[in-house]
């Protein structure tokens, strides 16, 4: 199920403002990060995860790094809102190789990306 973040009264699979687990968010433009998400939960299942991608500017791969960052923070940002986030991967190249400094420098949990590969 897609969520709208910016829709207070979408309702959200994905988690509870209330998880008392560590909550990762795994992003990427497009659904290829779910193999990405599947390993991680694979390897730490306990753990209570967020899969969120941006099927409205879906592929970054000719937008501009600006947008591209500026896409990446607003929409952790909005999830970060939403549900307070432990850990951030983003699971998309191209966002991984401009946008991990802006979000590492704006958020003060970790993020990590696959560019180099995690």
């Amino acid at each position: 199920m897609a969520t709208k973040l910016q829709d207070e009264n979408t309702p959200c699979l994905a988690a509870t403002p209330s998880e008392p687990r560590p909550t990762v968010l795994v992003f990427d433009s497009g659904v290829g990060g779910l193999s990405v998400y599947d390993e991680i939960r694979r390897l730490l299942p306990d753990l209570h995860y967020i899969y969120a991608f941006d099927n409205v500017a879906f592929p970054y791969g000719e937008k501009s790094e600006t947008f591209i960052v500026e896409r990446v923070v607003e929409i952790v940002t909005a999830v970060q809102q939403r549900y307070p986030l432990s850990l951030a991967v983003i699971a998309c190249n191209t966002a991984s190789t401009v946008s991990l400094p802006a979000l590492r420098e704006k958020f003060a949990f970790p993020v990590v990306g696959v560019v180099p590969a995690i």
